[in-house]
């Protein structure tokens, strides 16, 4: 059930994406390359938190974090006016993941709950009414930030150099740059485009803490956003739980 849900969120992403596409260009013959969906460089380059360039494979650093939370978003959305590239958000998803001990994941994804904790999984569409325990949709981790960090920052990590240290979300971070060569929108003409591409990873752990890359683009009076942006908070934090529902009611057979 999850696997088709990824399917159809990622083909209506990309029927967005067209459509602000054709908005944007017009009549111009301009082909469009769009950021991130393939054509970069894998990264080498010296580890997050030290040297210049960025080091693909950071993603999985969060699995080796005791307890995290996380919100992400993939945006594709065609509007009269455009907003930033980390703005709207078509398709959010935010949650709390469990590493140690027995591994549990909770999951809002468009407004449907999923709890999984060990092999069951329990569901909700309204946050109070929940059905289960089912057998563990192993797809689930998909849905998690890791997934389509690999799309758009692993991709293009010699890509990205560093900018300076900062803190995000309470974490002393390396901040990571985009240089202009991502932002090939930019150059098409008759259309307004504002791309950024920046991550932050953290100087302990090396786990990726905050990215966005995407872009808004505007033309003959039509504006909108593709891109993605995550931000992971409460690293560790003891107060991080996933409990089963209680009352849950099982799905007959």
């Amino acid at each position: 059930m999850v696997t088709s849900r990824r399917t159809v969120r990622g083909l209506v992403a990309i029927a967005l994406a067209i459509g602000l596409v054709v908005a944007a260009c017009g009549s111009s013959s301009s082909t469009l390359n769009v950021p991130g969906l393939g054509g970069g460089n894998n990264g080498g380059g010296n580890n997050g938190g030290g040297g210049n360039s960025l080091t693909a494979g950071l993603s999985s650093n969060l699995d080796k974090l005791d307890s995290y939370k996380f919100t992400e978003s993939i945006a594709g959305s065609s509007t009269g006016t455009a907003a930033s590239p980390g703005d709207s958000g078509s398709f959010l998803i935010s949650g709390t993941v469990i590493n140690k001990g027995t591994k549990a994941i909770e999951i809002n994804d468009l407004g449907v709950l999923f709890i999984d904790i060990g092999n069951q999984e329990w569901t909700s569409f309204d946050g109070t009414n929940w059905t289960g325990p089912t057998a563990t949709d192993t797809s689930m981790t998909d849905l998690l930030p890791g997934n389509d960090y690999g799309t758009w920052f692993d991709t293009n990590a010699t890509n990205f150099t560093v900018a300076g240290n900062e803190t995000k979300n309470g974490i002393p971070c390396v901040h990571y740059k985009g240089n202009s060569s991502l932002g090939a929108l930019a150059g098409v003409a008759g259309v307004s485009a504002n791309f950024q591409a920046d991550l932050w990873v953290a100087v302990t752990g090396n786990y990726p803490v905050s990215g966005v890359y995407g872009y808004t683009a505007s033309a003959g009076g039509q504006g909108g956003s593709f891109g993605f942006n995550f931000d992971i908070t409460n690293v560790n934090d003891p107060a991080n739980q996933v409990t089963a529902p209680a009352n849950a009611v099982a799905i007959p057979t």
